[in-house]
């Protein structure tokens, strides 16, 4: 009883730890992790408790299999928002969230105003846009 006590109590601090760490860069100048290659490529943009990026599918539930559509990937951001055909509808979603739920810093709202005029000058609707608007953040 006590063995499996003990494991318990160093699998829960274990698990607790690993979640709390933030990779930092490398000192050869190469990134550990998706966030530092953000913030490098951002200029100081903090993007606080999101990932603001969007996803391009076809077929997803209630569209035709060949309709493709766009939904912000983070939950936090996604949360109550329905997919869209117009990527601007969805770039506009995650710019306000980033303010609204996200606690991300100004220059990150900044940056992101920037990549969803990007979008809107593109004028696509297909997986290249999702790609050019995760790019412009630095994702």
């Amino acid at each position: 009883m006590q063995t499996k006590t003990l494991l318990l109590a160093l699998f829960t601090a274990a698990t607790t730890s690993a979640a709390t760490i933030k990779f930092l860069p490398r000192q050869d100048n190469s990134t550990a992790s998706a966030d530092t290659t953000a913030d490098a490529a951002a200029g100081g943009a903090d993007f606080g408790n999101c990932v603001p990026t969007m996803d391009f599918q076809l077929g997803r539930e209630g569209r035709k299999a060949d309709e493709g559509t766009f939904l912000p990937t983070d939950p936090l951001v996604a949360e109550g928002q329905q997919d869209a055909l117009n990527p601007n509808i969805i770039t506009n979603r995650i710019c306000d969230q980033l303010t609204n739920v996200c606690e991300a810093n100004d220059a990150a709202v900044s940056l992101c105003e920037d990549a969803q005029a990007q979008i809107e000058a593109l004028g696509t609707k297909d997986a290249s846009t999702a790609d050019a608007f995760n790019s412009a953040l630095g994702f």
